[in-house]
């Protein structure tokens, strides 16, 4: 590994790093400055917290999982040992939400996940910046001036498990008709099959370069601006809101919207411009859908957590998910001597500079360390978000 792999600073800011499988610790050179300890690239949790650090030597998986009022409560999503690391909501088509579930660790799932549905393209991509592995039921299909999920899949080269191709071959996906539920909404992933069958399909388990989010060692206030309940609508088509409630007594943010007691420690909240495109002829029935593409804008976010907020901003760049505090100054933090926080100054991406890679790093914002769940809502169409 090269010398300026990496350069560790001090800064105003408590983050850590997450770079893949690529810790400090295997560097093997000897320094006397502090070392980032390996943790969950999507909750910052260390080995002491209960996270095996052997997960980073594979990739994170995301699994796309239904929201249809039939739908809930979903299996597993509130699961007390393997609930989902972190659970992205976003718009489909017909005004309903569907979910990306990341974990990053494939040897620890519930025993039961689902309902479990169809790929679409802004979600294959959102999985992108993860390089995580996607499982899904079907996918949408490309069709004159639509771009279905299938091509996203082919131009990409993205590894992915499709119960239509797989079927029952593994015995890792199902179904449980317990519900009185149409078919469509009794889909079903069996988790301990997962690992095996990555295995057996001969998936990559080698995880390359992917976004770093960066994690507060010690949970705190992201603001002065309290936030004790939150309203999220994704658009004026998909009309549903979500409401959280902050409680003080374990610092966690509840939501009942999926028919359980929902939590989570971080809410982010990402505002996109979408488009909605009609797809004719939909599966052959003659009649047609309007699905809802999300353009990877960039723009506003806002971050909430321990009851307050903070207005953030997000962008793609070179394909990674930037999360940037507008508020920080890069020369000030980096003459900041006497705090303690650190940071880890990525290598440059192709076509970037040193210096332009350690103010990518200084001007994260960072995630206080914890589960989260991600909004991506419609700036252009309607969705909002809003607290008290």
């Amino acid at each position: 590994m090269k010398k300026n792999k990496y350069r560790i600073s001090l800064v105003m800011l408590l983050i850590i790093a997450m770079v893949g499988t690529l810790v400090l610790s295997a560097c093997g050179k000897k320094t006397d400055e502090p070392q980032v300890p390996p943790h969950n690239p999507f909750t910052g949790e260390y080995a002491d917290d209960g996270f095996d650090t052997d997960a980073l030597e594979r990739r994170t998986v995301a699994i796309v999982i239904e929201n249809a009022p039939d739908a809930r409560p979903q299996w597993g999503m509130d699961d007390q040992e393997y609930s989902p690391d972190m659970v992205l909501q976003g718009e489909v088509e017909g005004g309903i939400t569907r979910m990306l579930w990341f974990y990053a660790d494939y040897n620890k799932l519930p025993e039961v996940l689902g309902p479990t549905r169809s790929a679409r393209p802004p979600f294959v991509q959102f999985s992108r910046f993860f390089d995580s592995i996607f499982i899904h039921w079907g996918m949408s299909h490309s069709s004159e001036n639509y771009v279905g999920a299938n091509k996203i899949f082919e131009w990409y080269g993205i590894d992915h498990i499709d119960q239509m191709y797989l079927d029952d071959k593994e015995g890792m996906y199902g179904r449980d008709d317990t519900r009185a539920v149409n078919v469509e909404h009794t889909g079903i992933i069996n988790g301990s099959k997962v690992p095996q069958t990555i295995e057996n399909e001969g998936i990559r388990t080698e995880p390359e370069e992917y976004t770093r989010l960066y994690f507060n060692d010690e949970p705190g206030p992201v603001s002065e601006d309290s936030a004790t309940t939150v309203n999220v609508r994704f658009s004026e088509v998909a009309d549903e809101v979500v409401t959280w409630t902050y409680n003080e007594e374990d610092g966690l943010y509840h939501t009942s919207a999926f028919d359980n007691d929902f939590t989570r420690d971080n809410l982010l909240v990402l505002e996109d411009n979408t488009e909605y495109i009609t797809k004719e002829y939909y599966e052959m029935t003659g009649g047609s859908v309007t699905y809802c593409d999300y353009l990877f804008s960039g723009g506003k976010a806002k971050l909430y957590s321990k009851g307050t907020v903070k207005e953030i901003e997000w962008e793609r760049d070179h394909g990674k998910l930037v999360l940037k505090d507008p508020g920080v100054d890069i020369e000030e933090a980096q003459k900041d001597k006497e705090s303690t926080a650190i940071i880890v100054t990525p290598e440059p991406e192709e076509d970037e500079t040193e210096e332009d890679a350690a103010a990518r790093a200084y001007a994260a914002q960072p995630l206080n360390k914890g589960k989260t769940w991600i909004g991506w809502i419609s700036a252009n169409n309607g969705g909002y978000v809003n607290e008290s």
